[in-house]
C-alpha cells in the first residue's frame, strides 16, 4: 500500500508571495520528481482564499492540483474564518492559527486511512498550534513533522503583548511535541536550530533537517545571460553606464536587516563615488512603518535607490549585471533566506563579492572564504566592510567568488528532498 504524505502549508499553493510559499512550491515540485520513486499518495491542505481575488495564485494551485490529482490524493481546503481575499486575512490573529489547525483535525480524520502509513509536514510556525489537537486525530498510524520558519524569538514581529503571547505558546507546542513519540521538530538549517535549541530548548539530530534550497533550472533563462546599467533603465532604474551597484533585495520586514544596511550604506557613501545602493523591498509584509523608517534613512544619502515591486525580473537582471560590485544579505532574524542561495547561485561568472550577516541562517549558504561575513548590527563596521569590499583587488575578489560557486550543488532542492524522505519516511 502507498505511503500517504499530506502537506500542510500556509501559502505556495492557492498564493505564491513569500519564502513560505516558495517552500511550499518547492515541496509540490519535487514530489512531482519523487512520487512514484517512493510510491507516495500526495495530498495538500492549504489555507482556503478567493479564487476571484487578487491574492489567488492560479499557477500553482493548478500544479498542486495536478500533484494530487496524479498520486491518488486530495487537496483540503483549511478554514480561516474569512473570506480569503488578502494575506493579512489570513495570517493576523492566533485565532486564525488557532481556526486552522482544528480545521486539519476535521480534514485529516476524513481522509486518513488507518491502514496506511501517513506522514504530515506542517510547514510554518502556525501550523505549531496543531499540537495541541493532535489528539483529536483518529488514526494513530501518523508521523508528524512540524516545520517552523520562524519563531517569536527570532523575530521580532508585532507588538510587545503579541510577541510574548506567541512565544508562550510555541514553547507549550515544542514542549507537546517533544514528548510525543510520532513528533519531530524539523530545522530549515543548522543555525536555525541553533536558536532554537538556545530559545526553547530543542535538540536536533543529524536527520532532523529540511535545508533551504532552489530548483536550478527555474533559471536558466537568467544564469545563461549578463547585463549593463542600461538593461535597468526598463525598471525605471538610471543610473551612469560605468556606475557600481551595491544590492540588496527580499519582502520589506525587519527580518531583513534593511535598516542596517541603509544606515551602514549612509555612512560609507561619500566614500564611494561610484557606487549606488538599488533596494528591492516590496512592501507587502504588513510593515509599514519599517519601510518608512528605512525611506528615512536614505532620504538624503545620494545614490540610494528603493524599489516597492515584487518583480523578480528586477533581481535577476541586477545579479546578472556586470556593474554589480556587490551583494549584500543583511538578515538579522531570518532562519535560512533564499535570497542568499540564489545570490550564490547568480554569482557564477559574475563579478560581485556577497557580504553576508553573520548573525542568522544565511551563513548556512556561505563559508567564510565565500563571501564576507558581518554582524549587520554594529553598523560602524558594516559600513566598513562595504568600503573594503568594494575596493577589494580583482583576484581577491575571483578566488572568493570561485570558491562561492563551487559548493551551489548543495542547494540542489530535490536532492535535499529526496534525501529527507529516505531518512525519514521509513
Amino acid at each position: 500500500m502507498k505511503k500517504h504524505l499530506i502537506i500542510a502549508t500556509y501559502d505556495g499553493i492557492g498564493t505564491h508571495y513569500s519564502g513560505v510559499g516558495t517552500i511550499a512550491k518547492n515541496f509540490v515540485d519535487a514530489l512531482g520528481e519523487l512520487a512514484d520513486e517512493f510510491d507516495l499518495k500526495v495530498s495538500i491542505a492549504y489555507i482556503n482564499v478567493d479564487q476571484g481575488s487578487k491574492v489567488f495564485n492560479k499557477e500553482c494551485f493548478d500544479k498542486a492540483n495536478k500533484l494530487t490529482s496524479e498520486t491518488g490524493g486530495a487537496m483540503l481546503p483549511l478554514c480561516n474564518s474569512t473570506k480569503g481575499e488578502s494575506e493579512w486575512d489570513m495570517w493576523r490573529s492566533f485565532n486564525e492559527w488557532n481556526y486552522t489547525c482544528s480545521s486539519l483535525v476535521t480534514a485529516l480524520n476524513i481522509i486518513l486511512n488507518p491502514d496506511e502509513e501517513s506522514y504530515i509536514i506542517l510547514n510554518d510556525t502556525p501550523f505549531l498550534f496543531f499540537a495541541k489537537y493532535k489528539d483529536l486525530v483518529n488514526s494513530k498510524k501518523v508521523k508528524y513533522f512540524y516545520f517552523p520558519l520562524s519563531t517569536g524569538k527570532n523575530h521580532a514581529f508585532g507588538d510587545q503583548v503579541w510577541r510574548e503571547n506567541r512565544i508562550r505558546v510555541e514553547q507549550e507546542c515544542f514542549d507537546l511535541a517533544f514528548k510525543d513519540k510520532d513528533s519531530k521538530v524539523i530545522s530549515l538549517g543548522k543555525k536555525f536550530a541553533e536558536r532554537m535549541h538556545n530559545d526553547y530548548g530543542l535538540f536536533f539530530s543529524k536527520d532532523d533537517f529540511l535545508q533551504n534550497g532552489l530548483f536550478f533550472s527555474r533559471y536558466d533563462n537568467y544564469l545563461s545571460r549578463k547585463f549593463t546599467n542600461s538593461d535597468l533603465e526598463k525598471f525605471d532604474i538610471n543610473i551612469e553606464r560605468d556606475a557600481k551597484i551595491i544590492f540588496s533585495w527580499g519582502r520589506c520586514s525587519v527580518a531583513k536587516g534593511f535598516r542596517e544596511l541603509a544606515q551602514a550604506w549612509k555612512m560609507s557613501a561619500q566614500q564611494l563615488p561610484n557606487h549606488y545602493l538599488i533596494l528591492q523591498m516590496p512592501n507587502n509584509s504588513g510593515e509599514s512603518n519599517y519601510f518608512s523608517e528605512v525611506r528615512s534613512i536614505l532620504s538624503d544619502t545620494p545614490r540610494s535607490i528603493i524599489i516597492d515591486d515584487f518583480n523578480p525580473d528586477i533581481w535577476k537582471t541586477v545579479l546578472r549585471n556586470e556593474n554589480t560590485d556587490i551583494v549584500c544579505i543583511p538578515s538579522i532574524m531570518d532562519p535560512f533566506p533564499h535570497t542568499s542561495i540564489e545570490a550564490k547561485l547568480f554569482s557564477r561568472d559574475m563579478n560581485f563579492v556577497t557580504i553576508i550577516s553573520e548573525v542568522d541562517g544565511a551563513v548556512d549558504a556561505f563559508s567564510e572564504d565565500e563571501s564576507v561575513y558581518v554582524d549587520p548590527n554594529d553598523i560602524e563596521l558594516f559600513s566598513q566592510k562595504i568600503i573594503t569590499t568594494a575596493k577589494l583587488d580583482q583576484n581577491t575578489k575571483r578566488e572568493i567568488i570561485d570558491k562561492n560557486t563551487n559548493t551551489i550543488g548543495r542547494f540542489d532542492f530535490p536532492v535535499i528532498m529526496r534525501d529527507f524522505l529516505v531518512k525519514n519516511l521509513k
